[in-house]
């Protein structure tokens, strides 16, 4: 037996200074082993149904991932951070639900309910308040750098108005696809809430207070923007809409794609009366400037993405239209999609989101990682044994092979 495990291991006469575990038939044999395991638990992670990714506690995943993210972009731009607030946990989640019951993708549902409604329902008394949506993302980091990504939802993880928020996901289809829906609510307290958690806890009211108070004209009204909605005052009109020289027409306007040869073309159409100084829409990072059409009050433009339609809706979000007019008049608004695409995660996406979001719930890839791991050690001791008892004795190629074993068992522990 001693002398069997010295043949395997040790370099010396007997075995021509060339330990048998690293003779290159082996080395092969090895690697195909290890790229087979790897393949296994690709397979396994590729061949889940969407069912699994979209479980109750997947989801509690994302959701604590997009509440970090968004923080960590306010933390990097030195604002407050947001604190949790369990009724903006319950009209976001409703907002979702709706969502996904009623399968649309706007502020306002067919029913005619939007935020004010989910914050009165969520008994949430705000001063202000804000929404972000979404809907078919792979993962949160995907999802928050889209909302970065447009204007309008930047604003509202940045605005400083806000300090307490929540966050729903709620499991749908859209067009008989199966899709994630989420809603991300933003608020502040209104001052009587304020003022009575001024009296219940001084600790909270400190800074609840202060933001309250640097704000006490209640005279702005609000804006509605993409998927933001800051309302400043509930009581007042959106003037944004109907403003004294412009009157957007939101249930005609809207945003066309078409895919020509691996690139996306994206047409917007709008429906405006006033005078028109410029007028620009935004889709996730690009901007369509719209011109006068023959049409009277029909404003159009026209660009080519060089991307494909998947990646441009990997994230669905709300363009949204600005328009400047004479006397410094300006309107900001949602512009909808005509049709929209959910995109079904790629079989690279499917295998990264098992593995970052199924770990709690299988031991697959821990097992992998640890047999890599494992034989990462197994052979750099081998090698070392293989160099050092017998320096002057030496076979470049075996060296050379053994590297490029560990080397390949480096890549695959990592991928």
């Amino acid at each position: 037996m001693k002398q069997a495990l010295k043949h395997f291991f040790i370099p010396h006469e007997g075995n021509n200074y060339h330990p048998h575990i690293l003779h290159t038939k082996r080395a092969i044999m090895y690697s195909g082993i290890f790229l087979a395991t790897k393949f296994i638990v690709i397979s396994f992670a590729v061949l889940l149904p969407l069912q699994v990714f979209v479980m109750p506690d997947v989801l509690q995943v994302q959701q604590e991932q997009i509440i970090a993210l968004t923080n960590d972009m306010r933390a990097r731009k030195g604002l407050p951070l947001l604190h949790d607030q369990t009724k903006l946990y319950v009209s976001s989640q409703m907002k979702a639900d709706d969502m996904a019951a009623k399968q649309y993708f706007e502020h306002v549902g067919p029913d005619g309910k939007g935020l004010k409604d989910y914050m009165y329902a969520a008994q949430y008394d705000y001063r202000y308040a804000g929404e972000n949506l979404a809907m078919g993302f792979s993962n949160a980091q995907e999802l928050v750098y889209a909302w970065a990504n447009s204007p309008t939802h930047y604003a509202n993880l940045i605005d400083t108005d806000y300090n307490e928020f929540g966050v729903g996901l709620e499991v749908g289809e859209y067009n008989g696809v199966p899709t994630i829906y989420v809603a991300q609510h933003f608020g502040s307290p209104s001052i009587t809430t304020s003022t009575q958690e001024a009296n219940e806890s001084p600790v909270t009211s400190t800074f609840v207070g202060e933001v309250a108070s640097s704000k006490l004209d209640t005279s702005e009204i609000y804006v509605e923007a993409s998927d933001v909605i800051h309302e400043k005052n509930i009581a007042q009109s959106n003037i944004h809409v109907n403003s004294p020289s412009i009157v957007y027409n939101k249930d005609v306007s809207r945003v066309f794609w078409r895919e020509e040869d691996g690139r996306t073309v994206l047409t917007a159409k709008a429906y405006i009366v006033g005078d028109v100084v410029s007028a620009i829409v935004r889709v996730n990072q690009y901007s369509i400037e719209l011109f006068p059409s023959e049409q009277p009050f029909v404003y159009h433009g026209e660009i080519t993405v060089f991307d494909s339609s998947d990646n441009l809706f990997k994230v669905i979000t709300t363009p949204t239209i600005a328009i400047n007019g004479v006397k410094d008049v300006f309107t900001q608004d949602t512009i909808l999609w005509n049709t929209v695409k959910v995109v079904a995660p790629t079989p690279m996406e499917k295998y990264t989101q098992a593995k970052t979001l199924l770990g709690g719930f299988t031991r697959i890839f821990d097992i992998s990682r640890g047999i890599y791991l494992g034989f990462i050690i197994f052979f750099s001791i081998a090698l070392a044994l293989k160099i050092f008892i017998e320096f002057r004795k030496q076979h470049p190629h075996v060296i050379l092979q053994t590297i490029l074993l560990i080397g390949l068992l480096v890549i695959l522990f990592e991928v």
